[in-house]
């Protein structure tokens, strides 16, 4: 490997171990011989870019940049945050790199060829544990130097280059608050040093983990049952509440080590005290909100109550702000981005499912931090003036401009019915192309998943979650509402889409064939359009309902009578949600399209049939659709999809109880 080469090797090494370092956290470098843009030969320092994460780095997410420049840096007394990071940016050797880690110049002022910084959980127990000096010298041994805290940058770096200079047989250094660097003459070693010392913590904290229990449990995890019955409750109010600047996402976690650590006597108190290190306060915030049930559990808690105790968050957060703001400095909202419910588990915001999950791994391991910080003493964190100075940090804030502009339909949640058909494929893609996440359900288990991890694979988030709903069962919908709740917390619109075909004249029509068409294409959509709007009542946020209907509620077809009649009290049906719910922002619209047979297994199962209705070779049907329209064009699924994204975005937010006709133009058709 070339040296940069075996640094993006190590870098994902490191990152490929949560224990080590979670997302975005820790960073790595080397300093080699290279060649600067004019070809001279010098000494590198090739540094991890701000925002990149370890596991899956690559060698563009490193900044190259001269050490002649760098180490002169070393003498000065002081350097703002500003002056820095323009100075290294002016640095780099490569115009196209990335903006170099805040934490370049620890890096660069180590004479050490290779440098690691974890965030490592055993070290952190360790490191926020009063008494966490001692602790690191009994446990780590006397080659590691000890930091107190200082906020990263300029200062810590000069700090740590001093104490080096001290003991430079030193194999690393411990940051109070703030995690594990170790060095090396070569990357092997820095790595091999890192494991070496973070598994002597693991054991040590195992040793007390075994002596003493770190606190007893107050409170019993809550039945299945009961546990959604309290999401059924809570999560719409609080996800309207949440959702004041911008609209959230809610993720329940409720593993074993979640519900351990929610239901223990000291948890309230714990997580008063502060972050297991400030790296992690960008997502999770300084303190999570605990809810307080007092003797009583979740079950005997009203929403308004817990709704009350989010307003105190909010207002001491506020306090806590105004105490320490400079002027000029922006507020983020006041929210909590993690909820702490006794007896249920965790719920964690987020713009997506990827972000409320990234919130819960990181708290999960603050959690890991404070256990084991108990079962040895007391767990310590930093002061709430040294939080706020990271929290509300100008370089660190800086990370998150990094991110791509939202989509369309970021933020908005979906659920898809006969997602697994060919129009419902096309419209659960767009939509989660345009940024929304949506709950995907069909009969059939392994394709509706299949197509889950297809969407969440070409979003590269996970947006996307797949569940098996029958719409004619009461239950398996309320199921399938339930799922929706514990993924994403909520529900901005409903794609009504699942349908059955059958083909005979009235008089063979069976009656299973015409109670089955109804059942699907009629009581299906009413059950889970009540389904979803009690649920958009509930939140308060408004909402979009959209229908899949057809060509044939307005120009029914011969042969087509159990579908026509069912699709026409489809039509009524959304109409009269919409004359119903108007007053609470809800809209409800339909599409209607006619003959979409890519990816279609209804035309699969009834082409043949029609075929033979109309009189002509079953080969030839799609072309007798497409000639009998105005505009003698085929009409595809996506096709059908855009129309559905139009319904559920802003741009048709004055518009309900509408039909728009994807059917290329059928005079017989047009809407009167």
């Amino acid at each position: 490997m070339s040296p940069l080469e075996a640094l993006v090797y190590r870098s994902r090494l490191i990152g490929s171990e949560e224990r080590l370092g979670l997302f975005g956290g820790g960073n790595t470098s080397l300093k080699c011989r290279g060649r600067d843009p004019a070809g001279r030969a010098q000494e590198l320092l090739w540094v991890k870019g701000s925002g990149a994460d370890l596991k899956t780095c690559e060698a563009r997410h490193f900044a190259p940049l001269p050490m002649a420049a760098l180490r002169p840096l070393a003498a000065r007394r002081a350097m703002t945050d500003e002056t820095m990071v323009a100075f290294l940016e002016r640095c780099l050797l490569d115009p196209k790199a990335p903006r170099p880690s805040i934490e370049t110049l620890l890096h660069a002022f180590l004479p050490e060829a290779a440098v690691d910084h974890t965030h490592a959980d055993a070290i952190l127990s360790l490191a926020n544990t009063r008494g966490g000096e001692r602790l690191i010298r009994r446990v780590l041994g006397p080659q590691l130097l000890w930091i107190p805290y200082l906020q990263p940058g300029f200062s810590l770096s000069r700090r740590v280059a001093q104490a080096y200079q001290r003991r430079p047989d030193a194999h690393g250094a411990v940051l109070e608050h703030h995690g594990l660097i170790t060095w090396g003459p070569d990357g092997r070693i820095s790595y091999e040093r890192t494991l070496s010392l973070v598994t002597r913590a693991e054991r040590f904290i195992a040793r007390q983990h075994r002596r003493r229990s770190w606190s007893p449990a107050a409170h019993a995890t809550l039945p299945a049952e009961a546990r959604e019955a309290v999401l059924r409750r809570w999560v719409p109010p609080l996800r309207r509440a949440l959702s004041r600047a911008r609209k959230v996402c809610l993720t329940l976690t409720d593993t074993p080590d979640v519900l351990e650590f929610v239901n223990a006597r000291r948890m309230p108190s714990l997580a008063r005290v502060g972050p297991a290190t400030p790296d992690h306060m960008l997502r999770t915030k300084r303190l999570p909100l605990a809810v307080s049930v007092g003797e009583r559990t979740a079950v005997a808690v009203s929403a308004a109550a817990v709704i009350r105790q989010l307003a105190r968050y909010a207002a001491d957060h506020e306090r806590y702000v105004r105490r320490y703001r400079r002027s000029g400095r922006t507020r983020p909202d006041p929210f909590p981005r993690v909820i702490l419910i006794p007896g249920v588990g965790m719920l964690t915001s987020g713009k997506d499912a990827t972000e409320t999950a990234m919130v819960a791994q990181l708290y999960r391991h603050a959690m890991a931090v404070m256990r084991n910080a108990c079962a040895i003493g007391r767990y310590t964190s930093v002061s709430a003036r040294e939080a706020f100075g990271v929290e509300y940090w100008p370089l660190e804030l800086y990370k998150l401009t990094l991110a791509p502009p939202e989509a369309e339909l970021s933020r908005q949640i979906g659920l898809v019915t006969g997602a697994a058909g060919g129009i419902g494929r096309a419209i659960a893609q767009q939509l989660v192309d345009r940024g929304a996440c949506v709950v995907v359900t069909d009969l059939h288990r392994d394709r509706v998943e299949a197509l889950a991890d297809t969407l969440n694979r070409r979003a590269g988030r996970r947006r996307a979650l797949g569940l098996v709903m029958d719409v004619t069962d009461e239950r398996s919908v309320e199921r399938a509402f339930d799922a929706l709740l514990r993924a994403f917390g909520g529900l901005d619109f409903l794609v009504s889409n699942a349908g059955v075909a059958h083909v005979a004249g009235v008089d063979r029509l069976r009656l299973a064939d015409w109670e089955h068409s109804l059942s699907v294409n009629a009581t299906g959509h009413f059950l889970v359009a009540r389904a979803a709007v009690r649920l958009l009542r509930a939140q308060g946020m408004g909402g979009s309902l959209v229908f899949i209907a057809s060509k044939n509620v307005l120009a029914p077809g011969k042969e087509f009578g159990a579908y026509s009649a069912a699709k026409a009290a489809q039509v009524q049906l959304a109409r009269v949600l919409a004359i119903e719910n108007g007053e609470f922002g809800i809209r409800a619209n339909l599409v209607n399209p006619d003959g979409v047979f890519d990816g279609s297994g209804l035309w699969q199962a009834i082409g043949a049939s029609r075929a033979k209705t109309y009189r002509i070779r079953p080969g030839a049907l799609e072309a007798y659709y497409q000639r009998r329209n105005l505009l003698k064009t085929r009409i595809l699924p996506e096709d059908v999809a855009e129309a559905v994204c139009f319904f559920v975005s802003h741009r048709s937010a004055k518009t309900t109880g509408c039909i728009l006709t994807v059917d290329g133009g059928l005079r017989e058709a047009f809407p009167r």
